[in-house]
Formats: C-alpha cells, structure tokens, sequence
C-alpha cells in the first residue's frame, strides 16, 4: 500500500531486516486465524478469501499487507462491512489504474444488482481476487516483484471467472433475479406478457444515494414499462438493522423517494407512482439486530 514508503520509518526497516525477532511484534498477522466466522455466506466467503491471502503476504515477507488482510478476515468474522481496496489506496502504473478502476466498478454493478446475496461464494471469490490482484500489481509497481510475475496473472484471472460467474446470475432477465428461478418459454406471439418482477436497487450503508449502476437499473425499470405500456409503479424502501428501528425507516423512505424522484427525471408521471418505506421488517436477507447487509439496502421497483 502507499503507506509501505512513508508511515513506519526506520522502525519499519529494522523490523523488516530481523523479521524473525521484529517483525511479529509490530505488525498483526494472525489474530484473524481461526475465528467463528458464522455470518452470511459471502462474509464467510470473505473471511476465509481474506485470512489465505493474510497469510501468503506474511510467508512472503510482506508484513504491511499480511497485516492489512489479517484486518480485513477480522472484519468479516464479525460480520461488518469489508471493502475492496479503493485504487487511490495504491501506488500503481497508470495503465494498471485505469483496468482495476474498470474492475471494481464491473464488481459493484454485479454487487448492486444483488451479486452478493445470489452467487455469494464466487461475490467473495471477485472481491479478494481483485484485492489479490491490486495488491500484486502494486508490488510491480514499486519493484518488488517483476512485470511479469504470476501473482497478477494468476489474481487477475481468478477475478474474471468469479466475476463473470456473478454476472451471469446478477445480469439475469429482472424476472429471474427477482424469483431465481429459470427462464419461462416465450409467450406464444398473441399471449400477453406479464408484468416484470421487481428491479433492485441498492444503497451504500447508511445512504440514500444512487450510484450509476443504480441509475442503469432505474433506466431499465423505465424502459421495459415503456415497452409494455405501464404507468404505473410501485416504489418501496428498505434498509438492514444495523442502527435504530425508527431511524431505519426513515431511512427506508428517503431512498424510496430518490428512487421516485429519478423516475420522474426519466418522464414517469408523479401521479402513477405510489411509494412506501419498509424499514428492517422486511429483509432479502434474515440477520440479527444490528448487522450490517448489503442485500437490505434496497428500494424494490414494480411494474403495475
């Protein structure tokens, strides 16, 4: 990380000089070994994507980032929120910059549509390969491995699969994301096509902003109405219980109403949209009080 050049000094080169006798005191490698690691599936995925990458750093010497995951399997044994490495968080090429910025925003357009909660293994899979492969092609940024060693190939490979495994489930026919279920056969040319099931939309914790994978989706909801002649929608809220049932809710019909102010944006008359807020009484995504899921942080657009 960029922080392996100007945070720790001489003490960090005296720790990494005797790594047997200085190393291990400074930097936290292993206390993410070994937890009950019972949340949803995709954390678990996390947790054990995270620790097996904690520990490849370590055994190569690499005290920062053998800490820096070793962070990250912890976060995810408790069930909180783990990001993927933001690229201004890395010394990179700039060519590397610009196809890892296209990466994570292919990984959150595939989380949004719901990636996390429909393939959470191969979600977990995307997300620490593409910190994997960020993290390597950092280290040929700086030198200490070179352009062509096998940690960024092999990391970058993994996260096309995964992610592309993830697509094919998130990028569904809105109708079988919604109900997971297989496609039906095409009406016969005088039948009458039914009404989509509901389009996504997901929020960042705590927020009610939308994002531009979420404004797609939104373009979407408009789209097929136009092609099947409905005006009118039905637009609710929800959010996880992570916080106060009451602030939840609130919470829950704020991005219910961005979402129906989008909608109008977009030309879908005030008058044809009725929108209602869920709070946490309604999750995607059965959790204890108080945790944090990214499938909850939801507005559910139907198609009337």
């Amino acid at each position: 990380m960029k922080a392996k050049g100007l945070l720790f000094g001489a003490v960090v080169i005296a720790a990494l000089a005797s790594p047997a006798q200085a190393a291990d005191p400074i930097f936290d490698k292993s206390s993410g070994i070994d937890l009950d690691a019972n949340g949803i599936a995709f954390m678990n995925g996390l947790y054990s994507g995270y620790v097996d990458l904690s520990k490849a750093r370590s055994s190569a010497h690499d005290p920062f980032d053998g800490e820096h995951f070793n962070h990250k399997a912890r976060r995810a044994a408790r069930r909180s929120q783990v990001d993927a490495d933001w690229v201004t968080d890395r010394d990179l090429h700039a060519a590397d910059a610009t196809e890892l910025s296209a990466a994570i925003d292919r990984m959150r357009t595939a989380f949004d549509r719901g990636g996390r909660s429909l393939a959470p293994g191969d979600s977990a899979t995307a997300q620490v390969s593409y910190d994997c492969w960020i993290e390597a092609a950092e280290r040929v940024k700086i030198g200490t491995i070179s352009s062509g060693n096998s940690d960024v190939t092999r990391c970058k490979a993994a996260f096309a699969d995964a992610i592309s495994k993830v697509e094919a489930v998130a990028n569904l026919s809105l109708t079988e994301v919604a109900g997971k279920v297989a496609p039906a056969p095409a009406p016969a040319p005088q039948a009458a096509m039914a009404a989509p099931r509901p389009f996504l939309v997901h929020f960042g914790f705590d927020s009610d902003a939308l994002s531009a994978s979420t404004m797609q989706i939104i373009d979407d909801a408009v789209a097929t109405a136009e092609k099947h002649g409905i005006v009118d929608f039905s637009v609710t809220g929800h959010a996880d219980r992570a916080g106060p049932e009451a602030y939840n809710l609130d919470l829950s019909l704020r991005r219910a109403n961005a979402v129906r102010d989008a909608l109008i944006n977009r030309g879908v008359k005030a008058s044809g949209i009725s929108v209602a807020g869920r709070g946490e009484a309604e999750p995607a995504v059965p959790t204890n009080d108080g945790v944090r899921e990214p499938a909850n942080r939801r507005v559910e657009i139907i198609l009337l």
